[in-house]
């Protein structure tokens, strides 16, 4: 009963302790302080997600590297 949507990368990921510390807003992991940014992208995207009634789901992508994004939403009857 839901839709899912996902994107995986092969860049250096997001540590495991790190997945969902990184949804809240204006956090920025050490790696990414020397980036340009402000923290709010992956923040944004689950609050968008929740909106409607999904969720946005991160994990570590495959063989260990990269990132795994999934944002789910409830299909609509």
């Amino acid at each position: 009963g839901r839709v899912a949507i996902t994107v995986e990368d092969t860049g250096p990921g997001i540590p495991e302790k790190d997945l969902e510390r990184v949804k809240t807003r204006f956090v920025r992991l050490d790696d990414a302080r020397t980036q340009a940014g402000s923290g709010l992208g992956l923040a944004m995207v689950e609050a968008v997600a929740q909106l409607h009634g999904g969720e946005l789901i991160l994990a570590t992508g495959k063989e260990g590297r990269g990132l795994r994004t999934t944002v789910s939403f409830p299909r609509d009857k």
